[in-house]
């Protein structure tokens, strides 16, 4: 199954546990007042929650060596040690989130990745590769205009996205139509979006935990309002959406519970956000494939 955790480890993921307790030196000089941590020392505040998934060792090496003791560190802090595992992890100096969002979706797509795309049954047309980002710092590093998925789902409007997010449409396609036969007793014809690439700033809950700018940017997210099976009454996300500790009445409520939590489980997409994630959500599923964590 593919996914859309792709990479390098955090710090918090790195050393946690060890930097919890840092031991501590007899006779160490106490750290002078006013010093500030190094960059990276410690992962932002207020982590997503249910959105991190398991990051991968770091891409194109072997994972980096750490010592069998840990340096020393002062009394009042972490100090060397967490310098130590930010400097292992590549993370003493982290280019702003922009950077690193556009990395991890340029990194994501090789050059066959469009024919990929196609022997996996999508329909497209190539959008010219963008090598850098434009002055907002947006825009799609292996574009694709997709009109109909790897499962036979129409797009309406079609979806104007990086290649790497089309790729997954595989899995994502295939925890829907599994659901929408169970739950709707016939399989989804056609996916009515409300947007895919948007150069704008996150919206909404989501703020707290980013530095600024939406999946959207990057063409690495797209919004579904509505789901139209084969036979039967069409589901939309603000009318059937049954938000959390209620339990759906309704096949159409199940359906959206189901296909929420299996995206949210198992990996498909990093994020799916619904109307039980905040009010701006309220309409329609924001589902991404972006890097592990928000910060």
């Amino acid at each position: 199954m593919l996914s859309c955790s792709h990479g390098g480890a955090t710090l918090a993921e790195l050393g946690a546990a060890a930097l919890a307790t840092p031991p501590a030196v007899a006779g160490e000089t106490p750290a002078a007042a006013g010093d500030a941590p190094a960059a990276g020392d410690a992962p932002a505040a207020g982590d997503a929650p249910g959105a991190a998934i398991g990051a991968p060792a770091l891409a194109g090496a072997a994972p980096a060596a750490l010592p069998t003791a840990p340096p020393t560190a002062s009394p009042a802090g972490a100090g060397s040690w967490v310098e130590h595992l930010a400097e292992a992890a590549g993370l003493q100096e982290r280019p702003p989130r922009a950077q690193r969002q556009w990395n991890h979706i340029a990194a994501a797509a090789g050059a066959d990745c469009r024919d990929a795309l196609k022997r996996a049954g999508a329909r497209f047309q190539a959008i010219a590769d963008t090598e850098k980002p434009n002055k907002k710092g947006c825009g799609i590093p292996h574009g694709v205009l997709l009109t109909r998925g790897p499962t036979g789902i129409t797009y309406s409007p079609p979806l104007q996205i990086d290649c790497s997010l089309a790729l997954r449409l595989a899995d994502i396609e295939r925890v829907i139509q599994e659901e929408a036969e169970a739950h709707l007793g016939s399989p989804i014809a056609r996916i009515s979006t409300l947007g895919s690439y948007a150069c704008r700033e996150v919206r909404g809950r989501m703020r707290r935990w980013s530095e600024g700018l939406s999946e959207h940017s990057f063409g690495n997210a797209f919004d579904i309002a509505r789901f139209s099976p084969k036979r039967g009454r069409q589901v939309s996300v603000l009318r059937d959406y049954v938000l959390r500790g209620a339990e759906p009445s309704t096949r159409e409520g199940r359906f959206l519970r189901s296909i929420t939590w299996r995206l949210r489980a198992e990996g498909a997409a990093s994020r799916v956000l619904g109307p039980d994630f905040d009010a701006s959500h309220r309409d329609h599923l924001h589902v991404d494939c972006g890097t592990p964590r928000w910060y």
